[in-house]
């Protein structure tokens, strides 16, 4: 019989053929004892959801599978976001030189580098562990004894290609030597490395595979992969099709978009399938938004789910909030304690004739806690170092704060409802600059997608005079777009719905693929000549323009008449910013190496050329000393 002792040492003896450390232990499933016996056979359920565990965190019960390394950063969507975003105009990492550091902010790797170990180990564990779950489908590890059980066992699989074929999506990106292992590879086998051509004729017949066993989309729980989440990967693999493997496939892309848009592109309130408010789909609640039967919009095709006590890390939502905060010369104000009136303009008195009074945002009958906030308030007042406690700057979300004259980038954790902030990261001018402003100084807009940045406004400098730590405040906006509040559906806060407790984790989803991605997937190849019309193309992007300024349904005040491809790209920008496609699109649009500059690429403050070897990871050092086998990136 089958164990999981064995199918956790099959995983094991795979991962260390990829030059990583063993998995072993990793799932939540393994017993303490080595010599225990644990039957699986009965639990294909449990070793499933082990598969997107393993997307959502850096490892169960806290165990990083990825030694030597922070297990956070090692996480799949912040290793996804450190290789898509960090090097890019979108983002930077302030701290941890001997990782990141210039070199990595600038766009220049080296085999080195920390967390290029991080980004591949993650990908290679993610796909070692759908290949071995596939396999032991197939091999009998499981106990299948019904037609229902046969007929799950097949739609996980599915799930599992799906996901397997979104790793492959970045490793094609990533590199174009690619190690290269499916169900078929045998257990323990060193994964060849095959030319990125090859890989994205595999990878992609596979997926049409999956797609074409569909005979509808079976996705029917929050975070789940199912038809539309095949055929969304397929199409971001088609997009960059000249890229991965020198042709054109421009009309497979926009067949998949068609599709997905066909069966999500309905309903909602602009009746496109869009949510109405943008800040919705990355707050709190934004599982209401997720493809799931039961919500009206689905929007986010895919999810790595999140729970700010359940299932918690130091990835997706939580440190797309607090990488970005910190907390800089703001307090909430003491604000001055007063007699509360009634409605006839009485002093409220009980039956014993003792007044109400209001401390802060508290009421009591007590005129001795009165007395003393009074007092309180005075010593701060008269104190010229504190005087600024007591005068209002700012409301936000209903609470009164005062800025400390004394500190730049007044900003508090607080705004987005956690209570955690890293300062680690700021974004780059020429990123905020492609944003519409309504003022010179780039504080106030009418984008909605803007909404949560913190600006000059705060005492933030939009110039990225340095990228490093001890400057945050001073070098660069801050530019979150997940907040820790529940939002109603028009975009105004829910603060009853929004999390109170553990705010040091977020409660949102990551939106790993939107509605909106397809759309902007859909008009490129459309551009590009794969199908469709440049009518069609202007629609869809109007369509994102739209609910970004909030217009009502047929109000077309920022409706572009006419669409040039540098215009979608901007748009592209705009909207999909921190949703880990930035530096794939740049180098599809030739803009990575040449043809545009943002601040310190290339190391120089105002930006240089990259050399072409960097549109390309090297494998990591660590790697390719496990392995004489393994060859290393061009250029490398």
């Amino acid at each position: 019989m089958k164990t999981i002792n064995k199918f956790l040492l099959s995983v094991g003896i795979a991962a260390s053929a990829f030059g990583l450390t063993s998995c072993v232990g990793d799932l939540d499933l393994a017993p303490r004892d080595p010599s225990e016996i644990t039957n699986v056979s009965d639990d294909m359920d449990r070793v499933f959801a082990d598969l997107y565990l393993q997307f959502a965190t850096y490892g169960a019960n806290g165990n990083s599978p990825v030694s030597g390394f922070d297990g956070g950063m090692a996480a799949f969507q912040r290793a996804m976001f450190i290789a898509e975003e960090i090097p890019t105009d979108e983002a930077s990492w302030l701290w941890d030189p001997a990782d990141y550091g210039p070199a990595f902010n600038a766009g220049n790797f080296n085999a080195n580098q920390g967390a290029l170990y991080g980004v591949y180990s993650r990908l290679m564990i993610n796909i070692t562990l759908c290949n071995q779950f596939i396999q032991c489908v197939d091999n009998g590890t499981f106990k299948l004894e019904t037609a229902e059980d046969q007929a799950k066992a097949q739609e996980y699989k599915r799930q599992a290609l799906t996901l397997w074929g979104a790793c492959y999506y970045y490793m094609l990106s990533f590199y174009d030597k690619v190690p290269y292992a499916d169900a078929d590879t045998p257990v323990g086998a060193i994964p060849t490395q095959l030319p990125r051509a090859k890989v994205y004729e595999l990878v992609t017949s596979k997926l049409e595979e999956v797609v074409a066993e569909y005979a509808e989309n079976q996705c029917s729980y929050r975070g789940f992969v199912g038809l539309d989440a095949a055929e969304s990967i397929l199409a971001k693999i088609y997009l960059n099709g000249e890229v991965f493997a020198g042709r054109a496939d421009y009309e497979n892309c926009y067949k998949h978009c068609k599709n997905v848009i066909a069966r999500l592109g309905k309903g909602g309130y602009y009746g496109n399938g869009l949510a109405r408010s943008y800040n919705a789909l990355f707050g709190a609640n934004n599982s209401g938004y997720v493809l799931n039967p039961g919500n009206e919009v689905n929007e986010i095709i895919w999810s790595i789910a999140a729970d700010n006590v359940s299932l918690t890390g130091y990835s997706g939502s939580t440190f797309l909030c607090v990488a970005w905060l910190g907390t800089n010369g703001v307090e909430a104000t003491m604000g001055e304690p007063t007699n509360i009136e009634s409605e006839n303009g009485k002093i409220t008195e009980n039956a014993d004739g003792i007044k109400t009074y209001k401390i802060y945002s508290e009421s009591y009958l007590d005129p001795d806690k009165f007395a003393d906030a009074m007092q309180a308030y005075n010593d701060v007042k008269n104190n010229k170092t504190d005087s600024w406690k007591t005068q209002i700057s700012e409301t936000v979300n209903g609470t009164h704060y005062s800025f400390d004259p004394t500190q730049i980038g007044y900003i508090a954790s607080d705004w987005y409802n956690v209570s955690d902030g890293w300062k680690c990261m700021v974004a780059r001018k020429s990123f905020v600059r492609k944003f519409d402003w309504n003022d010179v100084e780039m504080t106030q807009s009418d984008d909605t997608r803007v909404s949560l940045w913190q600006t000059a406004k705060h005492g933030f400098s939009v110039e990225n005079t340095s990228l490093i730590g001890d400057d945050w405040g001073k070098n660069g906006y801050i530019t979150p777009k997940y907040s820790n509040w529940a939002y109603n559906e028009d975009g105004t806060i829910n603060k009853d719905a929004s999390p109170k407790t553990n705010r040091s984790f977020a409660n949102a989803d990551y939106a790993v693929i939107r509605l909106a991605e397809i759309y902007l997937t859909a008009a490129e190849a459309i551009l590009n000549g794969g199908g469709g019309s440049q009518a069609e193309a202007l629609q869809y992007v109007n369509y994102i323009r739209a609910r970004a300024y909030g217009d009502a349904p047929g109000d077309t005040s920022h409706a572009w008449t006419s669409l040039s491809m540098q215009d979608l790209r901007d748009e592209r920008c705009r909207e999909l910013y921190q949703e880990n496609v930035r530096r794939t699109d740049l180098i599809r649009w030739n803009q990575w190496c040449t043809g545009y500059t943002w601040e310190w690429k290339g190391g120089i403050q105002n930006g240089t050329n990259l050399p072409e070897r960097t549109k390309l990871y090297p494998i990591p050092t660590r790697v390719m000393s496990a392995s004489s086998m393994l060859e290393q990136t061009t250029g490398y």
